[in-house]
């Protein structure tokens, strides 16, 4: 019996020793599917490198069979023969669509706003002072104020969070100087939200009021000056020798060292429109409206503030209807010239042409008058001063010449264009001079031309003849 029991429980361990057996047989087989996955990740990876090292010749085919070999070979030699036939078509060494093949850089931009600077608030005097304060508050509240001086201002910040201030303001009909600096302060300068925003809808209720709404007297008024000084708080660069004309990549911001523009931009920009809606004030004179169109372009031309192109386009619709009849021949030269002297002959130009997109008809002259600014700038170097000039010009270069300018060729086509499609121009000869480009432009470049800015002057000049024959 001792001997059953003792046989008995050896088969009982054998037994027992027979689960892991099993989980070893599938971990191998878990492992054997592992093997396979990362060889045919290997083998992956090995064709990409090949097909990255650019490696000429027959593709590698399974097949053994030699007619499907020597058919790869002879289509490998058909492209390469192709390839020099256009080089020497074009006049390109690069070949077809190799990789490093020189081409334009279609990008526009300025980089205007640098290093952020330490603002300079105005010094605001006492709030707690203020007749509204006085006026407007219980006995008991007033011995409150007179503990603590910020007791003052954190009340009249609750005030203007909930949008009651301007609603005293406006039953007051009367807006004290202490008040006006205390809320552009936090308009331009506050790094809260909230604050800034109420600050910048206070201020835009109080100067563009509805109809019927009686009439605030401010004490005082912010300038152009006030204006400037914020921005150059921001990073803005407002003199043309320090505005860098190349764009450059985005550095991060660290601490102290912030590359603007700051949030307050928003507020900043939605402040100037309201200035520019209001004459009855005069907040801004007719030269400083002029001279901040230009910044204003230059804004649009800052890819930072992108998002805020609406807001500009709104501003900048403001400011052009800010001159009265009289004064606008005379301010759109004053306000071409800003522009002109802050942008470079470059994409940047033509993006800032594409800026002023408004359909009356002070925004297709000041377009068009910008647009030939750029134009007769675009030849300077040979004193070519004029539009008709430079449309002589432009139709005797032959545009087959591997050595033809085709960049600037597409500036002064899409400048053109916008010249007398925007323009009142009507000479016959210039329209003639046109014509005659536009037509050389869609003949002399082919559709096999590969040269950089080719097919895009190609595509626009077919479209443009497409567009005269219509009309």
């Amino acid at each position: 019996m001792a001997d059953s029991a003792m046989d008995f429980d050896d088969s009982l361990d054998f037994e027992l020793d027979d689960p892991p057996l099993v989980a070893t047989k599938k971990r191998k087989k878990v492992i054997g599917l592992d093997d396979l996955f990362n060889d045919h990740k290997k083998e992956q990876l090995k064709k990409k490198k090949e097909k990255s090292r650019g490696v000429k010749g027959p593709k590698v085919v399974d097949s053994d069979d030699d007619d499907v070999n020597e058919t790869a070979n002879k289509l490998s030699e058909v492209l390469d023969d192709f390839k020099k036939t256009i080089c020497e078509v074009d006049g390109h060494d690069g070949g077809l669509n190799d990789v490093g093949q020189e081409d334009v850089t279609w990008s526009w931009g300025l980089q205007v706003f640098g290093t952020q600077r330490t603002p300079l608030p105005l010094v605001v005097p006492q709030l707690e002072e203020c007749l509204l304060l006085q006026n407007s508050l219980s006995d008991e509240l007033k011995v409150l104020l007179d503990h603590s001086s910020q007791m003052g201002e954190t009340f009249l910040e609750g005030l203007l969070l909930n949008g009651w201030l301007s609603k005293l303001i406006m039953i007051c009909g009367y807006l004290e100087q202490p008040i006006a600096k205390w809320t552009l302060n936090l308009l331009f300068y506050s790094s809260e939200e909230l604050l800034m925003a109420s600050a910048c809808d206070f201020w835009c209720a109080i100067l563009c009021n509805k109809t019927g709404a009686p009439a605030v007297k401010v004490e005082w008024l912010p300038s152009f000056l006030d204006l400037n000084r914020a921005l150059e708080s921001y990073g803005f660069q407002l003199h043309l020798s320090t505005i860098n004309l190349t764009p450059v990549e985005s550095t991060p911001d660290t601490g102290s060292n912030r590359r603007g523009p700051p949030t307050n931009i928003r507020a900043w920009i939605k402040f100037a429109e309201a200035c520019c809606q209001v004459r009855s004030y005069m907040i801004l004179s007719t030269q400083e409206v002029e001279d901040f169109i230009g910044i204003l372009i230059c804004l649009f031309l800052e890819r930072q503030l992108l998002g805020l192109s609406g807001a500009l386009h709104n501003c900048l619709r403001s400011a052009i209807n800010f001159f009265e009849e009289k004064e606008w021949n005379r301010s759109c030269e004053e306000v071409v010239k800003s522009i002109a002297d802050r942008i470079p002959v470059d994409l940047s130009c033509l993006r800032a042409v594409e800026c002023i997109s408004g359909a009356d008809t002070r925004s297709k002259q000041l377009r068009s008058a910008v647009a030939y600014r750029f134009l007769t700038s675009c030849y300077a170097e040979l004193q070519l001063t004029s539009g008709k000039d430079v449309l002589k010009f432009l139709v005797s270069i032959n545009m087959k010449d591997k050595t033809c300018n085709l960049f600037k060729i597409y500036l002064c086509l899409v400048l053109a264009e916008n010249w007398l499609l925007f323009g009142s121009e009507t000479k016959t000869f210039v329209n003639e001079l046109w014509s005659s480009f536009i037509r050389k432009c869609s003949i002399q470049i082919s559709n096999t031309d590969f040269r950089p800015c080719a097919q895009e002057i190609r595509n626009r000049a077919s479209y443009i003849l497409q567009s005269m024959s219509r009309n």
